[in-house]
């Protein structure tokens, strides 16, 4: 079986630096760019791999890329929630800082056991990992599966299908709009190929984020910082 794993492409999130798990982000104006160059990779590399399976993430910013795959290839999009990224809970939507300001004492019990500890209304490491192994068990040996999903999706497949711990994840830099190749039989997994397209040599003249879009979320994101901050000293 080869799994070709794919993240998504660039998004307001990425660059406020929020975590973004299940909360949905639009591409920026170079994300959208991105989107348009990594489609025709994957329309190319269909041609010489023949997709039998595309999965999906629902995750709009993950699935847009296999919808406009799919569109062109002819092929079925299987939406799987398991690909979502990770259920940061509480923490969903908000930068490191903001995370710190509300919720100081989750925060540092994450951080002290990020494996193992269940983000309040979120989930643990370990309980994504092994819902990335549920859905490898699904798959069928001898076919080629185009996966779009995301960063934490992609590294949770990768410490499963190449038996690591789940700590080593952090040895994999899964670039934005990048392709992971792995060829996974008998429960076996052998890394065969990452690349990312060049997306700074293509988009020469990349357009300026929004900074009116840019302005208004981080100004949203701290008057609700605050408002919580100040309603937690109260109690």
């Amino acid at each position: 079986m080869k799994l070709v794993l794919v993240r998504h492409v660039e998004t307001f999130g990425n660059v406020e630096h929020r975590l973004n798990g299940h909360t949905e982000s639009d591409y920026t104006p170079r994300g959208e760019a991105m989107k348009e160059i990594l489609v025709e990779e994957l329309i190319a590399l269909d041609k010489k791999l023949s997709f039998d399976k595309i999965f999906a993430s629902p995750t709009t910013r993950a699935y847009k890329i296999a919808q406009a795959v799919g569109a062109v290839t002819g092929k079925e999009i299987q939406v799987d929630h398991r690909l979502r990224e990770f259920n940061f809970g509480i923490f969903e939507g908000k930068t490191r800082d903001e995370c710190i300001e509300i919720f100081q004492s989750e925060w540092d019990q994450w951080m002290a056991n990020y494996i193992n500890y269940r983000v309040p209304q979120g989930q643990s490491q370990r309980e994504y990992h092994d819902l990335c192994a549920e859905f490898l068990t699904e798959l069928t040996e001898g076919e080629t599966v185009l996966m779009v999903a995301h960063g934490g999706t992609i590294h949770g497949m990768l410490t499963n299908m190449l038996n690591l711990p789940l700590d080593c994840k952090w040895h994999f830099d899964i670039k934005l709009g990048s392709i992971t190749m792995i060829d996974y039989n008998h429960g076996f997994g052998m890394l065969s190929h990452m690349t990312t397209p060049p997306y700074d040599e293509l988009i020469p003249h990349p357009t300026p984020l929004t900074d009116a879009k840019k302005s208004a979320m981080r100004a949203a994101a701290r008057a609700e910082a605050k408002t919580k901050a100040a309603h937690k000293k109260k109690k």
